[in-house]
């Protein structure tokens, strides 16, 4: 636990750099919300945003006040990020029921904002992303010319409702792509210049975010973008995934034309840390940024108590679009080689047995870190993922040890007895939905419009399949294997 007071091991060069709990599923909870406001100031960021999808007060039924006793947990939110060099803001999602042309529901927003300004938070985010994107109500409709001029009015009237200390972000509801729209263009045009408005990149999950793209948004906004990074989030069809990999593919030229970046987490807080850290080495020192350095240092930090089982444990989790032909580099490398020198006739015996003396180092590291991992709200966070990683790492082992077996200078009955054992052992496990050494099957929603009449899946890869490396080294062992026992050694 960081001690109040404790300086900030660095400072962001951009104006905004933090985070923004706006996924899908279960919010944070109170703790863990301390515990990442605290961390991230001392890793030098500056921001946190309450926004969580799921939250029915946040979103589907945002007139309703927030009860005392989570007013009282906002407000040490608040006070938490004071002491930490934090600001603490809140978000309101109106969007999916809110007449823009409703004197009463702007009222209502603007109440609802102002006791949020109450508490003391000095940033205040208005989010109108995943709301239809066309105007719903008949009074709407008459009232203004296209939903675009309907979020000006109501940013405008919230604006001008706080007072100047207290900066308003929007998130649009077209809050992707590179390409200008009416939309957008009316929003640059009409909201005050102060006013910071959201970009995801090009895409969703977007896996590069170039400093020529925010550009482009940047001219059709009038402003530098303020980035809703979607990293490391996995919500939705991405729920089975554990995104542990550094943060990677952010121009270093960004802050000429982005205010700052908030990512988005997972719903596992401390977990999300690994990547949080990382991108705060990122937002410190866009140019000189190492990933994998940062990546290391992260896990020494969070990993105390059982850093090399953690080390290993987050290798076989970094899989994702920003990281997807990572499943267990050192162990992947070592496989190649064996198919390497397969395909060259040469032998593979030493690649082979440093395989499987690396595979069976994964299978010690599920009760390393039952046992010796210090942060244990972060061991209940990642326990599921804990199981899968020694069930996919128990497969490997037997997969390289059978192999192992057959190509021994052994009777063939020997061999062909040790095939069928292991095909006995891989079905003893069952499958529990979480994903380790990278996906069978993971849909990422890479879309390029959030238009109705455009939205479709883009050129960035969407649906990974086939992409666990168990699988991979399973299927190498049992045709190499079925080849041996079947024709001549």
């Amino acid at each position: 636990m960081i001690e109040h007071g404790d300086p900030a091991l660095t400072t962001s060069t951009f104006e905004h750099a933090g985070v923004i709990e706006g996924f899908y599923g279960p919010a944070w909870q109170h703790l863990d919300r301390l515990y990442v406001i605290e961390r991230i100031g001392h890793w030098g960021m500056n921001r946190y945003v309450y926004a969580p999808k799921d939250d029915p007060l946040h979103r589907s039924r945002w007139r309703d006040p927030y009860p005392e006793a989570t007013l009282r947990e906002f407000r040490e939110l608040v006070e938490c990020g004071e002491k930490a060099g934090v600001q603490v803001g809140f978000a309101l999602s109106p969007g999916l029921s809110v007449r823009y042309s409703s004197a009463e529901d702007r009222s209502s927003l603007i109440a609802k904002f102002a006791a949020f300004a109450e508490l003391g938070a000095r940033s205040l985010t208005l989010a109108l992303d995943d709301v239809p994107a066309r105007l719903t109500h008949t009074e709407d409709q008459r009232e203004f010319d296209s939903l675009g001029a309907a979020h000006v009015a109501l940013a405008e009237a919230l604006r001008d409702s706080l007072a100047a200390s207290v900066s308003l972000f929007v998130i649009p509801t077209d809050y992707l792509g590179v390409e200008p729209t009416d939309y957008l263009a009316t929003l640059g045009a009409g909201l005050d210049p102060q006013i910071e408005i959201g970009w995801t990149g090009r895409t969703i999950v977007s896996p590069t975010i170039t400093t020529d793209e925010a550009e482009k948004r940047s001219q059709t906004l009038q402003r530098r973008v303020l980035i809703w990074d979607n990293v490391p989030v996995s919500d939705g069809s991405m729920r089975s995934m554990l995104h542990m990999g550094p943060y990677k593919g952010r121009d270093p030229g960004l802050p000429e034309f982005a205010s700052g970046i908030l990512l988005n987490p997972m719903e596992h807080a401390r977990a999300s840390c690994v990547a949080l850290h990382t991108a705060a080495a990122y937002m410190a020192d866009p140019t000189g940024y190492d990933p994998e350095s940062a990546w290391f240092d992260a896990l020494e930090e969070l990993g105390a108590g059982a850093t090399d089982a953690f080390r290993l444990f987050a290798e076989a989790h970094r899989f994702s679009p920003l990281h997807p032909d990572d499943r267990d580099r050192d162990l992947e490398a070592r496989v190649a080689e064996i198919s390497v020198s397969l395909g060259n006739g040469q032998d593979f015996s030493d690649a082979l047995v440093e395989a499987r003396d690396m595979a069976a180092a994964r299978l010690g590291v599920a009760d390393r870190l039952r046992d010796r991992l210090s942060d244990r709200r972060l061991l209940s966070e990642i326990e599921p993922w804990v199981d899968s990683h020694e069930v996919e790492s128990r497969r490997i082992h037997i997969a390289l040890d059978t192999l192992l077996n057959v190509v021994k200078d052994v009777p063939r009955s020997e061999q062909v007895f040790a095939v069928m054992r292991m095909q006995g052992q891989l079905t003893l496990d069952a499958f529990s939905g979480h994903v380790s050494y990278g996906p069978r099957r993971v849909l990422y929603p890479q879309l390029t419009s959030m238009r109705d009449d455009q939205m479709s899946l883009g050129a960035e890869p969407a649906l990974f399949r086939d992409r666990c490396l168990a699988d991979d080294i399973i299927v190498l062992v049992e045709d190499l294997a079925l080849f041996m026992v079947a024709g001549e050694r």
